[in-house]
């Protein structure tokens, strides 16, 4: 039997950033990163094989980290444990003194009748099942995309690239509606449509249709729409086979128990990432949102506190921190939605902004940015912000995030030191993430 001082399961973001971290901060150790698939995909850049990358393999995440930091990559599946022994499905076992749960997400199937079909898919983190789909939806004409959010609406527009007739059904009355406000998710209607894409919000799926392999799908009005292929984007929830097996306590809906530190029931057993129930950093209640950026931030400190506590800081909670780009629009949102301070109660002001990315604004690249941004009236803390404009939207929405996490008032804001240049941000004098606030700031003194 082989044993391992640290062994992690998943080799995904969380996984491998765990994995990094626990060498960085314990370079004696003997680590251990088990996985079942031969290559590991980036799960962000799934949507972007089937339109802007030319293969699945333009998606891996490399194994080379692993290799630079002496980090055993052992490619077999977890079928089973005993005591602190995992056992594989080559029959070898392996024992640890500490084990860290990365097994991530997997795809969520509604009960929608027919969606065993034959040309049903599933946008699964499995590289030869992506091969297959990518495929066979070569030779779709017609394609029905079930699921408006994310993965939903960027697989629909990259799918649009390679000229296919395209239908997104959304059940709520918008696009990205966990996400982000009406009206965003509207802006990206409008986006969508103009590329050619069928939108149907407020619309649910009734059943799919076609004798062994889909050929269309019936709405809840009974409309029938035809369809090559249908792909469902229903969301994700939490892979917790594994964790099952290791008798950890779990919350079937929302994953793994941990505590603040990311330590399951059992001692020495951790979980991170997509796997691991979290809670909102504002309210506290567990939380659905699964993201790479909180994956990452979980296995950094796992890693650090696998043997005693280095790094005296337990996960504060997710902020809910996304970007994506549809068309040559870009997207961010940080923290709360308006829907979502309503939704708890919050009492808040809404400030907007609307400026270029560049001054002047007919320098090349320049793009419009609009911003909203929600404080809370009394605290005067920033709660959220939406951003949509140009590629500088990808970093301008990471420092609202920051903005969030550190609890900035208004005034702290808008007395903040900013660099600025020509050819790479707004002006000093239009700065979208001051300037929204002052237009806050200014309506409760009003």
């Amino acid at each position: 039997m082989k044993h391992y001082d640290i062994v992690i399961i998943g080799g995904g973001p969380a996984g491998l950033t765990a994995a990094i971290s626990a060498r960085n901060t314990h370079p004696d150790k003997k680590i251990a990163l088990i996985r079942k698939e031969k290559i590991a995909l980036i799960p962000c850049g799934i949507p972007y094989v089937f339109g802007t990358l030319e293969k699945i393999e333009d998606d891996i995440l490399p194994d080379a980290p692993l290799e630079k930091n002496n980090v055993d990559l052992i490619i077999d599946e977890v079928i089973g444990s005993k005591d602190n022994t995992v056992i594989l499905k080559s029959r070898e076992e392996i024992s640890f003194d500490k084990c860290v749960l990365a097994t991530g997400s997997k795809p969520s199937v509604p009960s929608i009748p027919g969606i065993d079909k034959d040309r049903v898919w599933f946008v699964k983190k499995d590289i030869e099942y992506l091969k297959y789909m990518k495929e066979s939806l070569n030779d779709a004409e017609k394609i029905v995309v079930i699921g408006g959010g994310f993965i939903g609406v960027e697989l629909s527009d990259e799918l649009s690239k390679k000229g296919k007739k395209i239908t997104i059904i959304e059940m709520q009355d918008s696009l990205l509606p966990a996400a982000m406000d009406k009206e965003f998710g509207d802006m990206v209607i409008d986006i969508m449509r103009e590329k050619g894409i069928k939108v149907l919000c407020n619309t649910r799926v009734k059943e799919i249709t076609g004798v062994k392999s889909a050929d269309g799908v019936i709405l809840e009005n009974n409309d029938h729409l035809e369809a090559d292929a249908v792909i469902v984007c229903a969301g994700y929830k939490p892979n917790l086979d594994i964790a099952k097996m290791f008798n950890v306590e779990v919350d079937d809906k929302f994953g793994i128990k941990v505590d603040e530190y990311l330590r399951t029931s059992r001692d020495g057993i951790f979980a991170v990432g997509d796997c691991a129930r979290k809670r909102c950093c504002f309210t506290g209640d567990y939380t659905e949102i699964m993201l790479a950026s909180t994956a990452m931030a979980h296995g950094r400190l796992v890693g650090s506190n696998l043997y005693d506590i280095k790094v005296v800081k337990g996960f504060p909670g997710t902020c809910g921190t996304f970007s994506t780009k549809i068309g040559n629009t870009a997207f961010g949102v940080a923290g709360l939605t308006e829907k979502q301070a309503q939704k708890i109660g919050v009492n808040y002001v809404v400030g907007y902004n609307e400026t270029v990315d560049r001054h002047p604004g007919k320098l090349p690249g320049a793009s419009k940015v609009y911003t909203k941004l929600i404080y809370s009236r009394y605290s005067h803390i920033l709660l959220g912000a939406q951003v949509r404009g140009g590629d500088s939207v990808g970093e301008m929405i990471n420092i609202y995030s920051v903005i969030i996490q550190n609890k900035m008032t208004d005034m702290e804001i808008d007395s903040m030191q900013i660099g600025t240049h020509p050819l790479l941000t707004s002006s000093p004098i239009v700065y979208p993430v001051i300037n929204a606030t002052v237009d806050a700031i200014l309506k409760w003194y009003r």
